[in-house]
């Protein structure tokens, strides 16, 4: 595909002008035919194809869907004398209603490449920092592996199990049906079927998912998801969009050297009715962050307020610990409840690791990067998601590191004659996180921490060729380490079992015709 890269920097009133050029229609076939047929995201760069990123087929999407679709219901947004007005607004639907082509879509995405960004404001001290932020907050969550996103959905909500009270994610209550309309191992197949429906049809249909193509399917394995008609009832409830619905979402109002890094309405409901047979699917990549966990995230606090989010955080503890017994060479201690003065009472970190040569203190955080953070802020040392939330936990883990030092009875049985480290978990990464300039936001703490998100523990479980431990003990960089970094060239099972196991109870239909 050709690259056609403007000089930098390109104004998003340019931007925006060029993709109105088309009529949605012509426009969002384009991209949805387009994005079809590029590899994963985490592919792009390996193949040139980087232009090509779903963020910004999205924010195309978007735009022309939002304001495009706008501007035709409004006639043209003609103003002024009647008559003018009139020849201009003809003028524009002809130039509209020409078909978007693949060169057009091309220089669309270079302009989007070029957007101006605060970085050409800031000083060189801090403008790197929030630059990457801003980065890595648009684009990695498009670049996560997908086997590793589903399979965790249903290894936390549908396989993970506490004995603490939970207030809405009961065990066998129906929540799932009752929130999704289906049970949790269907919702995550049935975004699956939209994201292979929508890359892996014939091309004329590409891009494009039509409910009727199941007619003939034997749903048998699902839960509750019996047919085509349940099956279209769930995508409208939680994936489907019109053009209608989106016109009042784009918010002129923002500051235009962000605003592209910020919410994208097309990524919370990827399905576009009213563009043919069934749905358009602007960019297949979207559907699948519908059933991670991060989108039932959203859809369970919209629905269930905080009381999800609550129970959503008691599973995650669990679910790391599940991860963490996974080590083969270390015994694996949850945490521990003790007395302290004027009957107050104390907690341990989660879970304390105890290998031959470590101890890891593990505390889990179910929290997740703010707005604030990954647009990059004037500054960090003020940030409370850093200072409170991330904060809390490495003051946590030095707690319990002074009590075992200290030979405190309720922490006994956790060994004293070795080093102890300590490693706070997220459900969510927090890019850049065990860097010097996020962590002067952080109190620091004479036992080095490091902040790992849960892909991250994932795969460190894993590892065969040396001990987690010895990999730990053998960086130099203390608490600045990131466990991805201390991946390169080791060696790893296939899978993790619990993600296996998950990912194997997954619903497929099977061809109902013989």
């Amino acid at each position: 595909m050709p690259h056609s890269v403007p000089d930098y920097p390109v104004s998003e009133k340019k931007y925006i002008k060029r993709i109105l050029r088309h009529s949605p229609r012509s426009l969002l076939e384009l991209i949805a035919a387009t994005s079809a047929a590029m590899p994963f995201p985490r592919d792009l760069g390996r193949q040139n194809l980087g232009m090509y990123g779903p963020w910004a087929l999205a924010d195309a999407a978007w735009i022309s869907l939002a304001v495009g679709g706008s501007e035709d219901r409004r006639g043209g947004g003609a103003r002024g004398r009647r008559s003018r007005p009139q020849r201009s607004t003809h003028r524009r639907r002809q130039a509209r209603d020409a078909s978007a082509r693949p060169q057009d879509l091309d220089t669309i995405l270079g302009y989007y490449l070029a957007l101006d960004d605060p970085i050409s404001t800031k000083s060189a001290v801090d403008h790197l920092t929030n630059y990457l932020l801003r980065v890595a907050g648009q684009q990695f969550t498009w670049q996560v592996d997908e086997y590793s996103e589903l399979a965790r959905t249903i290894a936390l909500l549908e396989q993970t199990t506490t004995d603490r009270h939970l207030q809405v994610l009961h065990p066998g209550s129906g929540w799932d049906t009752g929130l999704l309309g289906c049970t949790v191992p269907d919702y995550v197949s049935l975004a699956r079927l939209v994201w292979g429906a929508a890359r892996m049809s014939a091309p004329q249909r590409r891009g494009r998912f039509v409910p009727g193509d199941l007619e003939s399917a034997d749903f048998a394995e699902f839960g509750a998801l019996h047919s085509v008609e349940v099956m279209t009832d769930v995508l409208e409830r939680h994936f489907v969009t019109t053009a209608p619905r989106l016109c009042g979402t784009f918010p002129h109002d923002a500051d235009p050297l962000v605003r592209r890094y910020g919410f994208n309405p097309v990524r919370a409901t990827p399905l576009v009715e009213g563009f043919g047979e069934g749905y358009l699917v602007p960019v297949p990549a979207a559907v699948l962050g519908k059933a991670s966990l991060l989108g039932l995230y959203y859809t369970g606090v919209k629905a269930l307020g905080n009381k999800f989010a609550d129970d959503l955080g008691e599973l995650f503890e669990q679910y790391v610990g599940r991860q963490l017994r996974l080590l083969p060479d270390a015994e694996v201690h949850p945490e521990v409840v003790y007395a302290l003065p004027r009957n107050q009472e104390g907690k341990s970190v989660d879970w304390m690791v105890v290998f031959p040569d470590l101890v890891l203190l593990v505390e889990v955080k179910s929290t997740r990067p703010n707005a604030e953070l990954l647009l990059g802020p004037d500054g960090f040392a003020d940030l409370d998601i850093l200072k409170k939330r991330v904060g809390k936990g490495f003051q946590q883990i030095e707690t319990s590191a002074e009590r075992i030092a200290e030979g405190h009875v309720a922490f006994a049985h956790i060994p004293r004659d070795r080093p102890v480290l300590g490693m706070i978990v997220t459900m969510e990464p927090f890019h850049l996180i065990n860097t010097p300039e996020l962590r002067a936001a952080i109190e620091p703490t004479r036992t080095p921490v490091t902040v790992s998100s849960i892909h991250e523990v994932e795969q460190a479980v894993t590892i065969t060729d040396v001990s987690l431990a010895g990999l730990l003990l053998a960086s130099t960089r203390g608490d600045g380490l990131t466990l991805q970094e201390l991946f390169k060239g080791h060696q790893f099972t296939k899978h993790n079992a619990v993600l296996e196991r998950a990912w194997e109870s997954i619903p497929m239909p099977r061809d109902g015709r013989g």
